[in-house]
């Protein structure tokens, strides 16, 4: 590792007396977890609506945007999930 490196996890003596390294442990609670699922969840949403809509768009208006059929069909055709 470079020395000005650091790492992304904390080292297991910075965590508080009484935790076993789970997220559960953490000082937010579970609620960090709801948190980051609801956010995941709603991010899953939105790109399901989005490729809808681009679906639902014509030729010239692909067009327009400088977005050819083929490539608005490759990214209507990837699952909810992928970025």
């Amino acid at each position: 590792m470079f020395k000005n490196e650091t790492l992304n996890v904390a080292p297991a003596a910075c965590m508080p007396a009484g935790t076993n390294g789970t997220i559960f442990t953490h000082p937010r609670g579970r609620g960090g977890v709801v948190q980051a699922f609801v956010t995941t969840l709603l991010t899953w949403q939105d790109r399901l609506r989005q490729r809808q809509l681009l679906r639902e768009l014509g030729d010239r208006e692909l067009s327009d945007m400088g977005i050819s059929r083929s490539e608005a069909e490759y990214e209507i055709n990837k699952p909810f999930w992928a970025a």
